[in-house]
């Protein structure tokens, strides 16, 4: 008797009932993938600069020319309360807005966040500019100018960090999850003191919860070490050595970045993630959800657990029920944690590889004119 091949839809439900999550299996189906061709991301960049002073007035003349003349919207002000030097971005559907709040001193200089420009480099700001535009606000991986690296010592780093998980390290511990990962003794991984000891008060049961297999070393490393409470960054020692300094979260404001701006269209990135599936759910935990929704989409939905914990959020006590319809994988998951505070991002890995990244939603404030 011939055995005919079961639709794709069943193949997923089989996958879902393997992997023992039979309940959930029954409730969600998803079709065969369609392509999807996405525009291009359109990229506005807008500038603030805050006056250390009035001293600095003739130069915020200047500079603001020079920006309109690059096409960049300008305004400038005076510092107020805890304002600060910040490059933030808003992505929505093809359309990105980089926020660039820099200082601009006595002697002329504007400063952002890893940049400084006098006057006279008009040529580099330029570059720069042209780079936020094409790559979003993390700038482009081939000449990122972060972390104090040359552009062939990023590399070098970057290298290393594309390279695919070689291993699951669902359930361990970090520091066998970081074992597994099984970085090169060019590039070793040192804890700071203060990560040390945030590593020695974590519980000992704590593991890594989320699936991490296919994504690339870089990423994994950060999200592993977000759900302890901890970041890292490339840094140059001065003999000329390169190692990855882990340190706690809060203590650095340039961490290697969960997640990376998309290259193209959203739907180009993610096509299977803007389908139209047919979903009924009544009463199933958020988190098996997310598992679920992970293997039949085919793009990892990973929760901001360090994140999440801290906002008393427990994703297996929230409940998603849906009534039968029709929906996409995004608009299911933005539904399914918005009432509880939280957000979801499309990013990429170092390979390009697209994956949802869940974490506590923060309003946009604005800044305080005057």
């Amino acid at each position: 008797m011939t055995q005919t091949t079961p639709p794709f839809s069943l193949l997923i439900l089989l996958t879902f009932l393997l992997s023992g999550n039979s309940d959930l299996s029954a409730q969600l189906t998803i079709p065969k993938q369609e392509k999807f061709e996405g525009a291009p991301i359109k990229t506005t960049v807008t500038v603030t600069l805050l006056m250390e002073d009035n001293s600095a007035a003739l130069f915020a003349q200047q500079w603001g020319q020079t920006f309109r003349d690059l096409g960049i919207s300008i305004r400038t002000r005076r510092s107020v309360l805890d304002d600060k030097p910040a490059i933030e971005q808003d992505l929505r559907g093809t359309l990105r807005e980089v926020r660039l709040t820099g200082t601009l001193n006595r002697n002329g200089e504007i400063q952002f966040p890893g940049h400084r420009f006098a006057r006279s480099d008009l040529g580099r700001l330029k570059e720069w500019l042209g780079e936020l535009k094409t790559f979003g606000a993390q700038g482009s991986p081939d000449s990122k100018p972060l972390w104090g690296l040359s552009n062939a010592q990023f590399k070098t780093v970057f290298d290393v960090l594309l390279q695919e998980s070689p291993a699951s390290v669902q359930g361990l511990t970090l520091k066998a999850a970081i074992d597994k990962l099984d970085f090169p003794d060019s590039l070793p991984i040192r804890f700071d003191i203060d990560a040390q000891k945030r590593l020695a008060e974590a519980s000992p049961d704590l593991t890594i919860k989320a699936d991490l297999e296919n994504l690339a070393k870089g990423t994994a490393l950060a999200i592993a070490l977000k759900q302890y409470g901890l970041a890292f960054y490339p840094l140059r020692m001065p003999t000329g050595s390169l190692e990855l300094r882990v340190t706690p979260w809060e203590a650095t404001d340039s961490p290697w970045p969960i997640g990376w701006d998309l290259k193209l269209s959203r739907q180009k990135t993610a096509p299977r993630y803007f389908e139209l599936i047919p979903v009924e759910l009544n009463s199933v935990p958020l988190r098996d959800v997310l598992m679920a929704a992970s293997k039949a989409s085919g793009i990892p939905m990973i929760a901001d657990e360090y994140a999440i914990a801290k906002k008393d959020v427990d994703l297996d006590q929230i409940k998603v029920t849906v009534s039968k319809k029709r929906t996409t994988w995004g608009i299911l998951i933005r539904n399914a944690i918005g009432r509880d505070g939280l957000t979801r991002k499309l990013v990429i890995d170092e390979r390009g590889q697209p994956f949802i990244w869940i974490t506590v939603y923060k309003p946009r404030v604005s800044p305080v004119t005057r």
